[in-house]
């Protein structure tokens, strides 16, 4: 799931290396919001959840995120961002979120946790009753945070809406931010790299 982001990064960059004609046109993303922690405790959005991860498309919403860290937290809304399809061969679906100037979030699961482990067309599954394997990362003020080891609790998964709930009790800070088009930390000199930190990452996401 890593070497997802780092590609959904690499996309990004190529996108900044288009014409100045293109640069101009292209919007660019809203800026992050700071919130009240408990905005970031709410409940997501509720709906029917279907378990098949094929033919979506969503193209506005958000996602909160409460990043705790020695003792201080803070809640960051970030809006939807990127490809309207969270579809990644050969089998995770990736939702992206921008708040613009490298800061950013990103959610990332496998569609056959959502499929139960079945191809589609096989016999009806029941309800997703359990939390699921998710990869979280974070950017905020030039520092990303990611685990790959959440809890994603999934309230409304359907070709019109996607929301869920995501704890990740440790998150580990990287120097590499897949979030950043304009990242240039050199990943070849281990000794430049700043002491790793932790903090623990919990919220919401929710798109259309």
């Amino acid at each position: 799931m890593r070497r997802v982001a780092v590609v959904v990064g690499a996309a990004l960059l190529v996108a900044g290396c288009s014409t100045p004609e293109s640069a101009e046109r292209a919007p660019s993303p809203p800026r992050a919001k700071r919130l009240a922690t408990s905005a970031c405790d709410e409940p997501s959005a509720t709906g029917k959840v279907e378990r098949q991860g094929y033919d979506l498309r969503f193209t506005r919403g958000s996602m909160r995120v409460k990043v705790s860290l020695a003792g201080s937290e803070q809640c960051v809304e970030f809006a939807k961002w990127g490809d309207p399809n969270p579809e990644v061969p050969p089998d995770s679906l990736l939702f992206t979120f921008s708040g613009g100037r490298g800061d950013g979030a990103q959610l990332e699961f496998l569609s056959v946790d959502l499929a139960g482990g079945k191809l589609p067309d096989t016999r009806p599954l029941g309800k997703l009753n359990h939390p699921i394997n998710a990869t979280v990362g974070v950017s905020i003020g030039g520092t990303y945070y990611t685990s790959s080891t959440c809890s994603l609790t999934l309230t409304s998964s359907n070709a019109h809406r996607a929301a869920g709930r995501f704890d990740c009790p440790t998150a580990v800070s990287q120097a590499a931010n897949p979030l950043d088009p304009s990242d240039d930390v050199s990943y070849d000199d281990p000794s430049t790299a700043p002491t790793a930190t932790t903090a623990a990452l919990s919220g919401r996401f929710d798109v259309r």
